[in-house]
């Protein structure tokens, strides 16, 4: 459903009205435009390098995910014809045309994929750097609209760029919404889990000594905040290190400090 409302936004509300899509899909509307090159189809073929970039930067559990979507929203993009179908008027159509593939998109990443493009490169990013994905895509996107201003109409340029505010806005709105855990592990190889928690998922983790009650034997105590879509990431990689660890999850409504949502 999640890759339906991407493909949806796109080809029966924005570009009929002569707008772009966000990121790699306003790069395929340009071409469909100029060329007549089928939208899916030229989405499939553009994610294939950036897909291989995202397997070793962030994860296969990330890109399985991520294929599976780009499958599917690229047969979307195709079948889904291009045509009006509310109204002609531009103003709605952007903003409308936003919010649906937005959302899409959003809950896409939410479920632990990506609709792929640009979100691959974005993730990458926000894994090593404090920018958000909506915002760089934002900035990505606004490169295309200068590009497309020389190219076709300075008036529908102007509304794709309203187009691609409310998008990022909608992007940001759903994926801060996440819920978070506090998450304690209690382990005999504190020191390597540690790094495989900071190294992967780009999160700060506290440690300490502690002291087994049954065993009389020492052990060391993790604590790290995550978003709760990163559960299954960290049981893994717990179970790699130390399959007798022990780990536990508290729910936490706020934070404060050094704490980034990665997506």
């Amino acid at each position: 459903m999640a890759c339906f409302l991407f493909a949806f936004g796109t080809n029966q509300l924005l570009t009929p009205a002569e707008l772009l899509a966000g990121g790699l899909g306003g790069v395929c509307v340009i071409f469909y435009q100029i060329f007549g090159w089928p939208i899916g189809t030229q989405y499939f073929l553009f994610n294939v390098p950036l897909l291989i970039i995202g397997y070793f930067h962030i994860g296969k559990k990330f890109i399985f995910y991520t294929i599976y979507s780009v499958i599917v929203s690229s047969f979307f993009f195709d079948w889904i014809p291009i045509q009006e179908i509310w109204t002609e008027d531009v103003m709605l159509n952007a903003v409308f045309g936003a919010i649906i593939s937005g959302i899409g998109a959003a809950v896409i990443l939410r479920l632990g994929g990506s609709v792929g493009g640009i979100d691959i490169l974005s993730r990458v990013i926000a894994k090593y750097y404090n920018i958000t994905i909506g915002k760089f895509g934002l900035i990505f996107s606004a490169c295309i609209v200068l590009i497309s201003a020389l190219l076709f109409d300075a008036q529908s340029a102007m509304y794709t760029i309203i187009s691609f505010f409310v998008g990022a806005k909608t992007y940001d709105t759903i994926l801060s919404i996440a819920e978070r855990s506090t998450i304690l592990i209690v382990t005999e190889h504190g020191d390597d889990i540690a790094s495989t928690l900071n190294q992967m998922l780009n999160r700060g983790v506290t440690s300490w000594k502690a002291l087994g009650v049954y065993s009389d034997a020492e052990r060391t105590v993790l604590l790290c905040v995550i978003v709760n879509i990163e559960w299954s990431e960290i049981i893994r990689v717990v179970k790699e290190v130390d399959s007798e660890a022990f780990v536990t999850s508290v729910p936490t409504q706020k934070t404060f400090g050094n704490f980034r949502v990665n997506w």
